[in-house]
């Protein structure tokens, strides 16, 4: 297989890019001199170096050491009575560019497909039960997947499985409003859709 197929598959393989955009990234590298296409190379293979996950929400930072809180877990003006629980890094990201969340967050790492029979190696269910039991200041769990078909599944599973800990500690768990269209998906909303889904969340 020739290298420009191999490339191809490879960025194929990129969440939301399909062949031919995976052909486009292949032709603009070909496009670039050596030293552009070195540099790339190099922050590839240097990306995981200095990129750690957080200890609690368990989103990607950059920091020099492991085990390390991210800015957001360590700022103590953050709402600790509130988790906002998002699939991955990307949706996190997009809320926070909405300035309308000032609480906690949990990257889940995943969502559960509809009939999965092994949902907890889809997500990051232990680490979360780990980080509810932690934070006694909870009062409420946010459930901000997509508008999608797994990303309902994924909320009515996580409903399920924590509902013995909320009941006990009177935590409230709720869901975007539909102020997110269904079949959106979290990471391509616009920033007044983030804000009237978290304000309508029920």
């Amino acid at each position: 297989m020739d290298p420009i197929t191999q490339l191809t598959e490879i960025f194929s393989h990129f969440p939301g890019i399909g062949p031919r955009q995976a052909k486009r990234f292949v032709f603009y590298l070909l496009g670039q001199n050596d030293s552009a296409n070195k540099k790339i190379a190099d922050l590839i293979l240097e990306l995981k170096k200095d990129i750690h996950s957080c200890v609690r929400c368990m989103r990607f930072f950059t920091d020099n050491k492991k085990g390390a809180l991210c800015g957001i877990c360590s700022d103590e003006g953050r709402d600790k009575t509130k988790l906002l629980v998002v699939a991955k890094d990307v949706d996190l990201d997009n809320i926070e560019r909405s300035r309308s969340y000032e609480g906690l967050y949990f990257v889940l790492g995943g969502l559960v497909p509809v009939l999965d029979k092994n949902p907890e190696e889809r997500i990051r269910q232990f680490e979360l039960k780990r980080e509810i039991e932690r934070n006694q200041e909870l009062k409420e769990i946010i459930v901000a997947l997509s508008a999608t078909v797994e990303g309902d599944n994924t909320a009515d599973y996580l409903r399920q499985i924590f509902s013995p800990i909320t009941a006990a500690r009177g935590i409230k768990i709720s869901v975007l409003g539909r102020g997110l269209s269904t079949g959106t998906e979290l990471e391509y909303s616009d920033m007044d859709t983030i804000k009237n889904a978290l304000k309508h969340r029920e």
